[in-house]
């Protein structure tokens, strides 16, 4: 499959459409973002409970034989689910921007779809490509600091002063992380597309996902960093806005002002989810000529 080459200002594009994804059927849109967030906060919450009970809240070592056989494949069913959820979303999204009808639930269509074993490959994929990027880290950061980093942590959390370590190459290790970051989510945002719709096998679909994050690591860089900066802005005004709400909402009730400010954060994460996956659509759309249209129009300035 041919990858096209993506001029870096189209990165702006990208994002300056994904803000705007949602528009046509908002309903469905992120009301399948907020399914996203609840699937995975009670796999999540399920994950902690096991934890609790096999290390006896915390005042003992967990059985190894127990641990392997009962948390090890409730973690790896998270990791597989999570690129069928982003398929799902992406599946509404796309429904939803050709104006065909589509709902919430249809988060779940791809449980449904041939592609599904492809997807849950990918998530056995981010596994090994995590327990690469930890031999990697390790090997620059040596063995000794990463004791010494959660030796921090564990007394971080027990009310003492932590005493942060350095490594032995830290700009190598940053620079490591980094470029490990870039590209297991480049390969993770593009693959689900490639596999859920070109209807690409797995290695097929990692290959080019590869491909397309370096062809076009300046587009896509520039999209990765308008939504971490917009983040990042959007976080500080929305966790100041739930703070109002937490105030105007305990003078009825402590419970009242507390769900006031749940239901803020839960609307800005349902958001960026939607601009994430949305991004990546269009992103993949435009890259690998998807759906018509086959892109958004060429950034010609930001309209007032």
């Amino acid at each position: 499959m041919e990858v096209r080459k993506i001029p870096v200002a189209q990165g702006l594009a990208w994002f300056r459409a994904a803000i705007d994804i949602g528009a046509r059927n908002p309903k469905a849109v992120f009301g399948a973002a907020t399914l996203f967030i609840a699937t995975l906060y009670g796999l999540a919450i399920l994950l902690g409970v096991v934890a609790v009970a096999l290390t006896r809240d915390g005042d003992a070592a967990p059985n190894p034989m127990l641990f392997a056989s009962i948390f090890v494949p409730l973690f790896v069913g998270l990791m597989v689910i999570m690129p069928v959820l982003i398929g799902g979303l992406m599946h509404v999204i796309r429904e939803a921007e050709a104006g065909r009808p589509v709902r919430a639930r249809d988060l779940f269509a791809p449980m449904r779809s041939t592609r599904l074993r492809t997807l849950a490959l990918l998530g056995l994929v981010q596994i090994a490509f995590a327990i690469l990027g930890g031999v990697v880290a390790v090997a620059i950061a040596g063995t000794d600091y990463w004791q010494d980093y959660f030796g921090a942590v564990r007394g971080a959390m027990g009310g003492e002063m932590p005493v942060v370590p350095q490594p032995r190459h830290p700009g190598l290790l940053m620079v490591v992380q980094l470029a490990y970051n870039y590209f297991t989510y480049a390969v993770m945002l593009f693959a689900v597309p490639l596999v859920l719709f070109s209807g690409q096998g797995i290695v097929e679909a990692v290959r080019n996902a590869l491909r397309a994050s370096v062809r076009n690591v300046g587009a896509n860089l520039v999209a990765a960093g308008l939504f971490v900066a917009g983040t990042v802005v959007a976080a500080i005004v929305v966790l100041l806005l739930s703070m109002l709400a937490n105030v105007i909402g305990s003078l009825v009730h402590p419970a009242v002002g507390t769900l006031l400010s749940m239901l803020v954060l839960l609307a800005f994460v349902s958001a960026l989810l939607v601009v994430l996956a949305g991004g990546a659509y269009i992103a993949w759309r435009d890259t690998f000529g998807g759906d018509v249209p086959p892109a958004p129009p060429s950034f010609g300035g930001i309209e007032v």
